[in-house]
């Protein structure tokens, strides 16, 4: 079985080791790129929205590449994600592509495991044995990348040159995607915070801090969000994302983080009351948590087209103004403008240095659903 799946941030360097384990061949295509979007654009219908598409182009690269089942995460849901696995199949069969789809969904969780004892020669011993291997490196892994994509936020505003940022990043994703055992994990998850420290310093001893919010793919996909938390980092901002790519899969995988999530709806209630999809209600909620925790301004990211990122806006505006927090909205598709973007976010940074002309607060960064240790 050589097994294809989506492409989002950092997270095949736990998802393919965990699928490696289990018995499966991994395929993990190229980096998303622009010809890789434009063969999703040219593919998908034409109102679907951007993490379609790309993620569309993801799976017929993953398929030219020899992948022969594609694996998604799908459920019946609000939003449109839940049916992205079955419309993407869909379309790549009747494009004459031969392979199986593997849904991840609890309602298949007999079928998941029925492929994971197939793969093991149809021992449940073997099945049991290398499933709780898998996990432990998997979570190692994520864990790992989630403490090395923390400091990195924490270090870039105040790093003298953000390339030493950038290479040392680079340089510990593939030392974690090299590691074979938690024991090498746990060494290079602990010596993370001093090898940020070691980079040199620009002597700024304050920077604005924004909290991310939006649809899930547009926060960590750099590709998509022109890297924005690079971005804000390379002109002074700390940037605090309400969901990453370990987050994701903690809280929407293991569902891991209850309690938070009842935070964010009780605090968003007066405005938003049910969860429709991309993120809305979760988006609000941090909005909320991140004016009482004195962050200096929120950003949310979705997808033009996005229905619930669309109509939760004015509630997002109405919020701000209550609890005197600026917010920008940024809305992406393959039209997006990459100077235009970045223009407005300069713009909104400006603005945010402005009004805090005296000691700031001290930030709480640690992020919501897991407290980084």
């Amino acid at each position: 079985m050589k097994i294809g799946f989506p492409y989002m941030g950092n997270i095949h360097i736990s998802l393919a080791p965990m699928m490696r384990i289990l018995g499966a061949e991994v395929v993990v295509p190229p980096p998303p790129n622009r010809e890789v979007l434009e063969l999703g654009v040219r593919l998908a219908p034409e109102a679907m929205c951007i993490p379609f598409k790309l993620t569309l182009g993801n799976m017929v690269r993953s398929l030219d590449m020899g992948a022969d089942t594609l694996v998604y995460t799908t459920g019946s849901w609000s939003c449109r994600y839940g049916y992205y696995g079955r419309l993407q199949a869909q379309i790549l069969k009747d494009l004459g592509f031969k392979f199986r789809l593997l849904e991840l969904r609890h309602d298949h969780l007999p079928a998941i495991v029925h492929e994971g004892i197939r793969l093991n020669s149809g021992s449940w011993t073997r099945t049991i044995v290398r499933a709780g291997r898998a996990f432990r490196i998997g979570w190692h892994k994520s864990y790992a990348v989630e403490k090395a994509e923390f400091y990195f936020r924490q270090t870039m505003p105040f790093a003298t040159d953000s390339r030493n940022c950038r290479r040392l990043l680079k340089d510990i994703l593939i030392e974690i995607e090299q590691a074979q055992s938690p024991t090498e994990l746990t060494s290079i998850r602990k010596g993370l915070k001093k090898r940020f420290a070691e980079v040199p310093r620009n002597g700024t001893d304050w920077a604005p801090c924004v909290k991310l919010v939006g649809e899930s793919f547009c926060t960590i996909e750099p590709f998509i969000n022109f890297d924005i938390i690079r971005r804000l980092g390379e002109i002074g901002v700390l940037v605090d994302p309400f969901l990453t790519a370990h987050r994701w899969l903690g809280f929407h995988g293991f569902r891991i983080g209850g309690d938070e999530l009842k935070r964010v709806k009780a605090v968003s209630s007066r405005y938003w009351r049910d969860c429709v999809g991309g993120e809305d209600q979760n988006s609000l909620g941090h909005l909320i948590i991140a004016a009482q925790k004195g962050y200096d301004g929120v950003i949310h990211i979705h997808p033009f087209g996005c229905m619930p990122g669309t109509v939760v806006q004015p509630a997002l505006a109405k919020a701000s103004r209550d609890f005197d927090i600026p917010y920008l909205s940024l809305s992406l598709d393959e039209h997006t403008s990459e100077t235009g973007l970045l223009t407005r976010i300069e713009a909104f940074v400006s603005l945010l240095k402005r009004r805090r002309t005296h000691r700031p607060k001290k930030i709480d960064t640690q992020g919501y659903y897991f407290t980084i240790a």
